[in-house]
């Protein structure tokens, strides 16, 4: 299995359609991800953000429409981090890290790259416990170190901080960046904080009401320093943002 290096990786939607029953989330959405990376995507409640990274990991089909993945040589590999850490309450904390990586990699190399990830999360000395000895924060960090240690092209993100409290969020948001450029892969992240988006995110989306499709795309360069949280940068950006969003929720 080849590790992810720094070729481009995009994804493609094209003419997306998609809903649930007879409410249409998604109306011919066309749309392509990857030449700014982390991407992460905003909008009001319903609007359909989840629906569109589930769309992208293939956990959902569209309706009609394409969706394509670039370079389109290889198999398809992604990796899901969730709003909840989802770590199996029997396994220890390596044994979790160790679940997508078994059928890939011989035992040793897969614990070594397991292992290797729970250091760049700083939870080396916790591989032995299992997930209740765990502080809620700690839990996501294991979920992120799995996904980071599966060798993937695409990494999603649905809220995975939002339950956190802000230190632990600038932390892990800080985290994440640095793993992303230890192992390059397409990230796209889903929140509903401008500020969050703003820290993690290079380019920002924000979904209207459905079926209304995107009603801001924009490429933010900031320097890391006005990326820090609430800086004065930042606080320009998150205003526009939030009239955006006020707008597209109506």
């Amino acid at each position: 299995m080849n590790i992810p290096g720094s070729v481009p990786t995009r994804i493609g939607f094209e003419k997306v359609s998609f809903g649930f029953g007879e409410t249409l989330i998604f109306d011919r959405l066309s749309l392509e991800l990857g030449m700014e990376n982390p991407v992460v995507i905003l909008g009001p409640s319903g609007c359909g953000k989840t629906t569109l990274l589930r769309l992208g990991a293939g956990l959902l089909l569209p309706w009609s429409g394409d969706i394509a993945y670039i370079p389109g040589d290889a198999p398809v590999v992604c990796s899901v981090v969730f709003q909840e850490p989802r770590l199996l309450p029997w396994f220890t904390v390596l044994e979790n890290v160790l679940i997508p990586l078994k059928a890939g990699f011989s035992r040793t190399h897969a614990e070594a790259r397991a292992r290797h990830f729970l250091e760049l999360v700083s939870l080396q000395d916790k591989a032995g416990v299992y997930p209740e000895e765990l502080s809620g924060g700690q839990r996501q960090r294991v979920s992120i170190a799995r996904a980071f240690a599966y060798p993937a092209q695409f990494l999603f993100m649905d809220e995975p901080f939002q339950s956190l409290d802000i230190p632990l969020r600038i932390e892990l948001m800080e985290m994440t960046l640095g793993l992303l450029k230890a192992e390059p892969r397409l990230c796209i992240a889903v929140t509903h904080d401008p500020r969050e988006a703003l820290v993690l995110g290079q380019r920002i989306i924000i979904l209207r009401k459905p079926p209304g499709g995107i009603c801001f795309d924009e490429t933010i360069r900031l320097s890391p320093e006005d990326r820090q949280y609430a800086s004065a940068a930042q606080s320009h950006w998150e205003q526009r943002i939030l009239k955006v969003l006020q707008a597209g929720s109506g």
